[in-house]
């Protein structure tokens, strides 16, 4: 496997964070093939609409021989360099893409979260979802420069 994807829902709203998004990503795909598949939002007022909505796209876009990793605040959490060293063993040994899911304000429909194979925290906290996508992006190049022996980490 040599292709990591995010996928998430919307665009970023404010040109600062578009240019760091351009910037980590250029950075990262200097190591691997880095993709951003973002779907269109959906908007209604109620939330379980939008989760079965959203779920339906995510699903789309997943093919069978994916690892799947929903970033979710319940899932596993783990440090720079276990997340380093997670991304390595999944790049060497999955025969598909490695793909994270950002879900969307209503949270990961269960059924999206029935085919994960596994769900990441990265805090407890409740961050907004495009600077929390910033903070994937930073995540996935601190990781790659770890991997590589580079200084970025230290």
């Amino acid at each position: 496997m040599n292709h990591i994807e995010l996928v998430c829902t919307g665009e970023l709203k404010f040109p600062g964070l578009r240019e760091l998004e351009k910037k980590y990503l250029q950075n990262i795909n200097y190591y691997v093939k880095f993709t951003i598949k973002k779907m269109r939002d959906v908007r209604h007022r109620e939330a379980s609409y939008v989760r079965g909505k959203e779920g339906a796209l995510f699903l789309r876009e997943i093919q069978p021989r994916d690892f799947v990793v929903v970033l979710d605040a319940r899932g596993r959490k783990m440090d720079s360099p276990r997340f380093a060293e997670f991304l390595g063993k999944k790049m060497s040994a999955v025969p598909g893409r490695l793909v994270f899911l950002i879900g969307g304000f209503a949270g990961v429909d269960p059924a999206v979260a029935t085919r994960a194979d596994m769900a990441l925290s990265f805090s407890d906290l409740t961050v907004a979802h495009d600077i929390f996508r910033i903070v994937f992006l930073e995540q996935v190049y601190r990781a790659m420069t770890i991997l590589h022996g580079g200084s970025y980490h230290r």
